[in-house]
């Protein structure tokens, strides 16, 4: 029997449908330290190209995870309806290709930079040098960049975001320190990694122990200067980022696997369906993070309200480089995959408004260059301010354009606060 689950969305409306089946990742069942591990079992159930509601966990990097969010109920059935027979006529086949394409390989990239900062991870551990310490930094930055260009596929209950989707053990944040730092202390708590994965939890309160921003930390220190000799006096900090880092690359893996070509999966799923269903996915993951997530939260954080604490990934010092390349990747969604060329046969004007808007947004984003916490709390009126300002609204903007296209192509896009 199929399941049903209420979800409410907007101002009090409730939506009781069934749950289609998506790819699902179950981690096994924790052992003893020292037992013989056993390869993490992933089970996927057939995806047929129905309605389904879903529910995504808390979001944002100011909160538990990055991307989707209780505020936003995700939908799966993006057909508006239209009284006239001849109404959004158009054969959308080829950027359903390009769509599914796109985040194949996007994934595809995202797990080949975990590997490689898997195998950088486990020379730190085995030789602990300035060199190999700079190595396993560098690739933890190429992967926290390649993991950001796949956020534009996030917000429509997919692979990733979807029940029982590996989305919460990739990215989620805030890190707390200290509860990284007792685990490593007790000699006695395993760090294999299906063990922390069970540890990660969001509620009723967070306690984060997976994901690139734990990386980031073991990696860097609370003040970016951690040394070599750190992970030469303590394995243990080598071991948790270790297994973290294999993590990582299983479920890369399970979600390049979702949507590699050829298969009885996801990717086939969304290219069996209606044009505007699978196109839906495309719009409402680009615009839910260039109209919501990046502005609002994320920029928006530090500054509505204030908080001068806030910063994407503190540790590294990079949140910069983190903005740009999540919108890098929800602009590939729009221009790769021949979606702009699709917009602008349907209406030339709006077409020019949005391509502009990509080049507003992306120049406002790149003004804010490091040091990024002169952006966190910056006083009223002050260049800082108002470069950050310019930003959001460039990026709202942008949202708004690109929610009208999907309306005038026959697809709803619903983007939290528009």
């Amino acid at each position: 029997m199929q399941r049903q689950t209420r979800i409410w969305l907007g101002l009090g409306t409730a939506l009781l449908v069934g749950t289609a089946g998506v790819e699902r990742v179950a981690i096994a069942k924790e052992h003893p330290a020292g037992q013989r591990d056993k390869a993490a079992d992933a089970t996927s159930t057939p995806v047929s190209p129905r309605v389904h509601v879903a529910q995504a966990g808390a979001a944002g990097e100011g909160g538990p995870n990055e991307g989707g969010g209780p505020v936003l109920g995700t939908i799966t059935e993006f057909r508006l309806s239209s009284s006239d027979p001849n109404a959004f006529t158009f054969d959308g086949s080829a950027q359903v290709s390009g769509y599914a394409e796109l985040v194949s390989a996007t994934y595809a990239a995202a797990l080949e930079q975990a590997t490689t900062l898997r195998t950088a991870i486990a020379a730190l551990g085995n030789s602990p040098s300035e060199q190999s310490l700079a190595d396993a930094r560098a690739a933890w930055s190429e992967a926290r960049s390649a993991y950001l260009k796949t956020e534009a596929f996030l917000f429509y209950a997919g692979p990733v975001d979807g029940p029982g989707g590996p989305f919460p053990r990739l990215n989620l944040w805030p890190i707390d320190p200290a509860v990284i730092d007792s685990l490593i202390a007790d000699e006695e708590q395993s760090l294999n990694f299906r063990v922390l994965a069970r540890l990660n939890t969001v509620e009723p309160s967070p306690k984060i122990t997976t994901g690139l921003h734990v990386i980031e930390y073991l990696l860097w220190g609370s003040d970016g200067a951690l040394t070599h000799d750190t992970f030469a006096s303590a394995a243990r900090r080598g071991e948790f980022a270790n297994a973290l880092a294999q993590l990582l690359v299983y479920d890369l893996t399970v979600l390049a696997a979702a949507w590699a070509p050829g298969s009885n999966n996801y990717r086939a799923a969304v290219e069996a369906m209606d044009q505007r269903n699978a196109l839906g996915r495309a719009f409402n993951g680009m615009a839910v993070l260039i109209g919501y997530e990046l502005p609002l939260r994320r920029i928006g954080a530090g500054l509505f309200p204030a908080n001068e604490n806030f910063q994407p990934s503190p540790f590294s010092d990079s949140s910069e480089e983190d903005l740009a390349a999540s919108f890098a990747g929800a602009r590939a969604v729009y221009f790769d995959t021949g979606i702009a060329e699709l917009v602008r046969d349907t209406d030339t004007e709006l077409a020019s408004q949005i391509e502009a808007g990509f080049a507003t947004a992306e120049e406002a984003i790149g003004q804010m260059t490091a040091p990024y916490d002169r952006f966190l709390a910056p006083p009223s009126g002050s260049p800082e301010r108002r470069t950050a300002e310019g930003a959001v609204k460039a990026l709202t903007n942008l949202a708004r354009d690109l929610r009208q296209a999907g309306n005038r192509l026959g697809i709803l896009v619903v983007v939290p606060g528009m």
